[in-house]
């Protein structure tokens, strides 16, 4: 008797990826019988004991296929371990093509990690990981809906009306106004995750700067760097935000006369992102090679911090 399944996908991310877990999740359903399941994120109030075990319960048993979105941070923090473990557990069980690995940087994937890689090579588009989730869905025993022209049109129609209200609020003066107040939003509250209790070291300082289209921050040996691009034209529609986080020092620092040169920075991990909104409530930045990912300037602060924190070097 074939095994009874409750969700044809689950899905997990670093908890910084909530908005592409999210996106996935939406563009699955219209092709998926049953559920996806998404891992409840509880912002900073940690997770029980009961909601680790269901965790675990969904991304080991319950779950037909799982989908890894992969980066370097996948695992680092208390709640997403608890889900690597879970998929570290249902690969020791299960054959390897039930779990998808979709690598969303250039890191390294670790040799446990054995399933199908799924990459969106090309355009930036996801339609290719979609059909491949799909398919492995099918393999795996599932019955994908068959959709009809009038549903595919009408969510076409949607799809559509959504990027002709993002492009006429990205290219409106309102917009352009909003630009300086998501990056003092972003500077802000990398600021303020480099000032909390317990993130840097002992005796280690962020040294800030900014200037009106460039932020950057030099945390010891490592640094971080939004820059802000402007496109031909003055609108937001076709400007971009580079982050690229550093080894080595960014800039002049100042340097004390019997100290070593310091090291000039090289980049360690770069991104390039856009605005992509409707209004300033919806606010995203996202990536331009990959349209399935996308940050709250929140969640964008704090990834970074996370992981130039972790490149920090273990104090003796």
């Amino acid at each position: 008797m074939p095994r009874a399944f409750k969700y044809d996908v689950a899905i997990t991310a670093a908890d910084f990826d909530a908005l592409a877990v999210a996106e996935l999740k939406r563009r699955l359903e219209h092709h998926l019988t049953k559920a996806v399941y998404t891992v409840p994120r509880t912002a900073d109030h940690g997770r029980t004991a009961a909601g680790n075990a269901a965790v675990q319960k969904a991304i080991e048993k319950d779950a037909r296929v799982v989908v890894v979105l992969f980066q370097r941070l996948w695992g680092a923090t208390p709640m997403s371990l608890t889900e690597l473990e879970a998929v570290k557990a249902r690969i020791g069980k299960t054959k390897h093509k039930d779990v998808l690995v979709l690598p969303l940087d250039t890191s390294p994937i670790p040799s446990w990690l054995k399933g199908t890689i799924v990459r969106a090579a090309g355009s930036p588009t996801s339609s290719g990981v979609i059909s491949a989730i799909v398919s492995a869905v099918a393999e795996a025993g599932g019955s994908p809906k068959r959709l009809s022209t009038a549903a595919i049109a009408a969510r076409e129609a949607e799809d559509e009306k959504h990027a002709r209200a993002r492009a006429t609020f990205l290219s409106s003066q309102r917009a352009l106004a909003l630009i300086n107040r998501e990056l003092d939003s972003l500077s802000n509250a990398v600021l303020r995750l480099c000032e909390s209790p317990g993130v840097l070291p002992d005796g280690v300082a962020p040294e800030i700067k900014r200037t009106p289209d460039r932020y950057t921050v030099q945390i010891g040996p490592v640094g971080l760097s939004f820059s802000w691009l402007r496109g031909r034209s003055n609108s937001i529609a076709d400007g971009q935000l580079l982050v690229i986080e550093w080894s080595g020092q960014l800039g002049e620092q100042q340097q004390q006369p019997a100290s070593p040169a310091p090291h000039a920075a090289m980049p360690a991990f770069e991104h390039v992102l856009q605005p992509h909104a409707t209004s300033p409530e919806d606010w995203q930045w996202r990536r331009t090679d990959l349209d399935l990912c996308s940050y709250t300037t929140r969640d964008l602060a704090a990834q970074c911090v996370t992981s130039i924190v972790r490149r920090l070097p273990v104090p003796a």
